[in-house]
């Protein structure tokens, strides 16, 4: 269970649903009448979301090594002894063909096992959404992408 905290963060609490109701209950009662108003810090002048969403994006806690097994990069964190680092590349040398890098590594993936289908109540009549416009750069992201996912067979036409 997740409460409010009178700081402002919030608290996770691993109990049994007893006990966690309880507290809840609880943090009902020695907080009525007090709101919680948090705000937004705003954004400096020429910084795009991207860039803030670059910052907020987990980085690894360490140093990493790459490394080449079977012609594919991989990352090992440098403060692994030598004998961990080797011990962990014979594993993935050994099951090379469990990793993916692209869609068309994933050929013998039955589509009925995954897949997405819409389902559709066929009485009621279909509405057309308005045109998403987007700038030459994302447009091309968004071809390249869609023809990757035809080309192997993920997506289709209908």
């Amino acid at each position: 269970m997740k409460l409010p905290s009178i700081e402002g963060t919030v608290i996770a609490i691993k109990s049994d649903q007893k006990e966690a109701k309880k507290c809840y209950k609880n943090s009902l009662k020695t907080k009525r009448g007090v709101f919680v108003v948090t705000t937004q810090p705003p954004r400096e002048e020429g910084v795009t979301r991207a860039e803030i969403a670059q910052e907020r994006r987990p980085k690894p806690a360490e140093e990493v090594l790459e490394r080449e097994i079977g012609g594919k990069r991989f990352k090992l964190g440098k403060s692994l002894g030598q004998e961990t680092q080797d011990q962990i590349v014979e594993v993935i040398a050994r099951h090379l063909d469990a990793f993916t890098w692209s869609a068309s590594d994933m050929l013998g993936i039955d589509p009925d096992f995954l897949g997405h289908h819409l389902t559709m109540n066929p009485q009621v009549r279909p509405v057309r959404q308005r045109r998403r416009k987007f700038n030459n750069k994302r447009r091309q992201v968004i071809r390249e992408k869609t023809q990757k996912l035809l080309s192997v067979g993920h997506i289709r036409e209908i």
